[in-house]
């Protein structure tokens, strides 16, 4: 984890490198020697479930298929997170062999499906500007949405945090890179949101489908549905097109700002992890689901994704942990003065710090337990570590 390089000990290759033996605990506090890239981190899902994918037609890039009608129809669609919907054109199209044509859920151990007519985007390009505009149109929305149905003490914890950081990346009296990671992390974190959750098409044009094409036993009842193929269309844009260069442009300023670990920027380092980690909750808890919903039997549905999510949390843990400098700010015994030596804080700052340390030692007893269970798509597992003293990266179990 230092910018210097890392020395692999000939005598113990898998233990502590000669590099960290000779830095100070002032520097690293009593973080292990880890071997850890920013770059590494996985913020979101990266395609389908294997053997569940909607289509085999494009690995990464689009193309346009056969078009079996020169009608192009406009839809509206949108996932219920706002009032926001997105309108993009479609047209029918010859269905390959490897197109699914249907939707798929898991009723009390019973394969139920429905057959979906088969439609297509005709103009990717256009419809990737609109879900952009779309995501940003949503933030506000899908923040409060979303920590509002957060259940348990965790709830107001959740949104006081998630509102100080909106703010903080609205306001014009902070640094730029201060304002424009936040910016950039709120919009991933809105996208990845986005993309975890079923969108349906709303409004007059159905597509033909009847308003209850999906019964009672399907977790979405009375919804209408996307055409699989565009929704993988749909996929492709928004990992490949948005969602990639977002998480690079994240990723390359938290490098940044953690490399340079000025007091000015600790606070906004905390924001931007506290988000990441719940983020990796919250993939981790979709994969869950969508193993349930389709009677996969197994906890995850994309196990080496999973695993991909755990390790990412781990290395912001751990650069959150080195940024702190061998202190432990969450704690009683951290004064005031130790606190401005780690970070440039307002008095309403270290309000904000000494409530969530307070926040820590409530749920200490809890986040102790939770700390050593598997509950991995807990909206805390991630985050409690955040205020562990002597903290270390635990494995997966999968």
């Amino acid at each position: 984890m230092q910018r210097i390089r890392c020395d692999k000990n000939p005598d113990d290759p898998n233990g502590i490198c000669l590099t960290c033996r000779k830095v100070t605990l002032a520097r690293t506090g009593q973080l292990p020697c880890l071997r850890y890239k920013i770059a590494d981190i996985a913020l979101y899902k990266s395609g389908q479930v294997p053997r569940y994918e909607w289509t085999k037609r494009w690995p990464n890039e689009l193309s346009d298929p056969e078009w079996a009608s020169p009608e192009i129809r406009t839809i509206r669609i949108a996932e219920g997170y706002s009032a926001n919907f997105v309108e993009i054109q479609v047209r029918r199209f010859v269905p390959g062999d490897k197109d699914k044509l249907e939707r798929t859920w898991d009723y009390k151990g019973e394969k139920r499906s429905v057959p979906i007519p088969p439609f297509a985007l005709t103009d990717p390009p256009k419809t990737r500007k609109a879900w952009a505009k779309h995501i940003d149109a949503s933030i506000n929305d899908t923040l409060k949405k979303i920590t509002r149905s957060i259940k348990g003490s965790s709830v107001n914890v959740m949104q006081r945090t998630y509102l100080e950081a909106y703010r903080m990346a609205q306001r014009r009296d902070v640094p730029t890179e201060v304002s424009d990671i936040l910016q950039s992390t709120i919009r991933l974190w809105t996208s990845t949101r986005l993309n975890t959750i079923s969108c349906f098409i709303v409004g007059e044009e159905t597509l033909d489908m009847p308003a209850d094409i999906l019964d009672e036993t399907s977790p979405t009842p009375g919804k209408v549905p996307l055409p699989p193929v565009m929704g993988e269309q749909l996929n492709l844009i928004i990992i490949h097109q948005i969602q990639a260069k977002l998480r690079k442009s994240v990723l390359d300023q938290l490098q940044k700002i953690v490399q340079k670990n000025k007091q000015s920027t600790w606070l906004v380092t905390y924001y931007v992890d506290f988000i990441l980690l719940h983020n990796a909750s919250m993939i981790i808890a979709h994969d869950a689901g969508y193993a349930k919903k389709h009677g996969i039997k197994r906890r995850f549905a994309r196990e080496d994704k999973v695993k991909e999510y755990h390790v990412g949390a781990n290395i912001v843990l751990a650069y959150f942990h080195y940024c702190n400098k061998g202190l432990y700010p969450f704690s009683d015994e951290c004064t005031d003065a130790e606190l401005r030596s780690l970070a440039a804080l307002t008095e309403q700052d270290i309000g904000l710090v000494r409530g969530m340390a307070a926040y820590a030692k409530l749920r200490g007893t809890e986040w102790q337990r939770l700390r050593e269970s598997q509950e991995y798509d807990h909206a805390e597992y991630y985050i409690c570590q955040m205020f562990e003293q002597n903290w270390k990266p635990r494995p997966m179990v999968v």
